[in-house]
């Protein structure tokens, strides 16, 4: 029958031999995370193993003391540490502890080795020490010195906070690598409970050290993970690291369709409300997302989500026993994709107007001019006093027209081509509509159409000058433009909510939902012959539409048929500067 005595003895040899394969076996992989310093935690147990065997089989005072020194040659003092180390570089995927920081951590047990080969000079480590036996064993028992407790403190520190970094990694990834976290979870907390054992009861109920064994079977655990699980090929670090470093929205949920990981891309997105936990049916609800697309394999769905747009796909994984199946939806954020080929169909669009305004409509008036010049020229002399007003009236307003869809080419052109300055100042904008009434006036009176203002003679605005003039020679060009004549225009300015509202509404002609729904887009090809055949481009609302927003304002405008318009555009008062 073994005795209890050689039945430790072949433990503590089992350790060390398995320390010792595991010291190659880490270091085979040591340019994975985590695997170097752990093929340097199995040297360190090695030689704990190895010296508490000498210990353990000593007769004399002076032998089993050679052996707790060897012990804390490398062993003792530096277990702790570089558990805590490997347990960081595991966490960091290979990052950290730098040397500096690994240095810096083993100050402590490398003056803990150097007092404990002194210890006869100062009794530190160790004070009185003599033999114990029983009917099992002959131990060397020991009065502790204060550096003893000093060492065990700062051991436990690292040996707690290196386990509790190990729990954590695999906490983060529970519900996908559950194996390797009760597997983590074993092997973080055996070594300290271990140790913790031997150091409550050594001069009582445990009087044999059984952390080197602890520490080796956790080492031998982490092989096994590594062996099962692949834990330094697929590390939870690396997992954590590109799911949290991904630019685009992912969500894990479990079998039950519980969500167990939303990336911090999509966290930033969803805003402060905490989905974990949650069934999946209600983030899908609020990214307008239909719950039919977890049953859809590798298609691809389409979603917006306030001012994002993603396309969703959903992979289907499984435990190798079938029964540990959950799903990964993935968001990819189309966001930019989206914005720039609206860009490039806007851009288009830009440039058929572009050859439509320069093939048509700046071409076709001068037509008219020529026409109407050469008809003057050539039969001035037989034309009456009436008929000469009447040709030269209509070369004028041809001109005028035509002037007025060159300036707005020009103006749109130079917005477009991010040419135009904005300058924007505090100014009066009610002396900017007075100076173009007073311009537009004699139009008004022939075409018989009464302009009327309500607002005051200083009403101040923070935008750029020139651009809001234009605005107000569009807006009130076209009003003018399509009243009939005895028609009436309105011009009002008055401040609403901290901003100044501008409105010119006309009696005229009015428009129909699908000339409304047009009116401020490039690729509409929105045009319209005014009640005594003014002909324009469409360009002018379009650049009063962006001339507005560019200064922090807004237009607006409301329209019936036969009844007439209204166009009302806002701009921030006087200091206040546009976002």
């Amino acid at each position: 029958m073994l005795k209890i005595e050689n039945i430790i003895l072949y433990f503590l040899l089992t350790s060390a031999l398995l320390s010792i394969s595991a010291i190659y076996f880490h270091f085979k992989r040591r340019k994975s995370p985590g695997a170097l310093f752990f093929s340097i935690v199995s040297v360190s147990i090695a030689i704990w193993s190895i010296g508490y065997i000498v210990e353990f089989c000593a007769n004399t005072i002076e032998a089993k003391f050679l052996g707790a020194q060897i012990q804390y040659t490398f062993g003792i003092p530096f277990t702790a540490v570089l558990w805590f180390s490997a347990a960081v570089n595991l966490r960091t995927f290979g990052k950290r502890p730098t040397l500096k920081e690994l240095l810096l951590i083993c100050i402590i047990p490398a003056i803990t080795m150097v007092l404990m080969w002194t210890n006869n000079f100062h009794n530190l480590v160790y004070g009185k020490m003599w033999l114990y036996e029983d009917e099992h064993f002959l131990l060397l028992q020991k009065n502790i010195g204060i550096w003893y407790y000093i060492n065990i403190v700062y051991s436990y520190i690292m040996l707690v906070f290196g386990s509790l970094i190990l729990i954590y990694t695999m906490k983060k990834s529970k519900d996908i690598f559950r194996g390797q976290y009760a597997l983590f979870f074993i092997l973080a907390v055996l070594p300290w409970i271990a140790n913790l054992t031997y150091i409550l009861g050594m001069n009582s109920f445990m009087r044999v050290d059984i952390t080197p064994v602890a520490f080796t079977a956790s080492l031998i655990m982490v092989e096994i993970a590594n062996r099962k699980f692949g834990l330094f090929d697929i590390v939870p670090t690396a997992y954590e690291l590109i799911i949290e470093s991904m630019k685009n929205g992912v969500i894990v949920i479990d079998s039950n369709n519980r969500i167990i990981k939303i990336n911090p891309y999509l966290s930033d997105i969803l805003g402060s409300k905490n989905y974990l936990g949650e069934n999946i049916s209600e983030l899908l609800a609020a990214l307008n997302i239909s719950e039919s697309i977890l049953n859809t394999g590798s298609l691809v769905h389409e979603a917006e989500f306030g001012s994002y747009y993603f396309e969703i796909t959903v992979a289907h994984f499984t435990g190798k026993k079938k029964y540990n199946s959950g799903k990964i939806i993935t968001l990819y954020d189309i966001t930019k994709r989206n914005k720039d080929e609206k860009d490039w169909k806007d851009l288009n669009a830009s440039k058929d107007k572009l050859f439509s305004i320069i093939a048509h409509d700046l071409k076709n008036p001068f037509f008219g001019i020529i026409g109407l010049s050469n008809v003057f020229c050539s039969e001035i002399k037989s034309l009456t006093q009436e008929e000469i007003i009447n040709y030269a009236k209509g070369i004028n307003d041809l001109a005028e027209n035509t002037y007025r869809i060159l300036e707005n080419l020009l103006d749109w052109s130079r917005q477009q081509t991010g040419k135009m300055d904005y300058s924007p100042e505090t100014f009066n904008i009610s002396e900017a509509m007075t100076e173009y009434l007073v311009t537009i006036a004699p139009q008004a009176k022939l075409k018989n159409v009464y302009l009327q203002n309500d607002f005051d003679n200083k009403v101040f605005v923070y935008a750029d000058s020139y651009m809001i003039k234009t605005v107000i020679r569009n807006l009130i060009s076209n009003a003018l433009k399509f009243s009939n004549p005895g028609g009436e225009i309105t011009i009002s300015v008055k401040t609403n909510n901290n901003v100044i509202e501008t409105s010119i509404a006309d009696t005229g002609v009015g428009m129909d939902k699908n000339t409304l729904s047009g009116l401020f887009q490039i690729d509409q090809n929105v045009k319209s012959v005014g009640t005594m055949g003014e002909r324009g481009t469409g360009l002018g609302l379009i650049l009063c539409n962006d001339f507005v927003k560019a200064n922090g304002g807004e237009i607006f405008v409301k329209s019936t048929i036969g009844k007439g318009s209204k166009f009302t555009f806002t701009l921030p008062v006087k200091g206040q500067i546009p976002g």
